[in-house]
């Protein structure tokens, strides 16, 4: 059985030649992720916006002084202590609640833009701020206090008779 093709010139018994397009298509999806990675990593360092927003934002210690009940009895509210300086208008007060049977620790801390300069007395000023904090159970006769020196906060609930 002879093994050159019917007419000279086509090679009709070689099977069809693909293309190697892998290649080209790990390149374009390789290059895609980098290019999506670089852009979050940016957003949290520029911008402080997304799931990298950490690494643009600066956390100072505040210290919570009190808290009261809501309507909600898993939701408290804790007042916290402002800085001398008051907040800023990027600034945001967080709260964080560890819970345990007996006693709810309460943490706070100023969450401001990495590089923000100081606010030249823009923004909100007081002396406190009401930050709302959703809890797991609800408070019943648990005691809240401050985690970093265990002192236990005042309870400012206020009771409408």
């Amino acid at each position: 059985m002879p093994r050159d093709p019917l007419i000279p010139g086509l090679r009709e018994y070689d099977a069809p030649r693909r293309k190697r397009r892998t290649p080209a298509f790990w390149a374009w999806l390789l290059g895609g992720i980098a290019v999506i990675v670089a852009l979050v990593v940016a957003g949290g360092l520029v911008a402080g916006i997304g799931p990298l927003r950490a690494l643009g934002t600066a956390e100072t210690p505040l210290n919570a002084v009190a808290w009261r009940t809501t309507l909600d009895p898993r939701v408290i509210q804790v007042a916290v202590a402002l800085p001398e300086s008051g907040l800023c208008t990027g600034d945001e007060v967080l709260v964080r609640i560890i819970e345990r049977p007996n006693v709810i620790e309460v943490s706070a801390v100023r969450a401001a833009p990495r590089g923000a300069e100081e606010c030249a007395g823009i923004g909100i000023a007081g002396d406190r701020t009401w930050v709302d904090a959703t809890l797991d159970l609800p408070m019943g006769e648990r005691t809240a206090v401050r985690v970093s020196d265990r002192v236990p906060l005042v309870n400012e609930t206020i009771v409408i008779p």
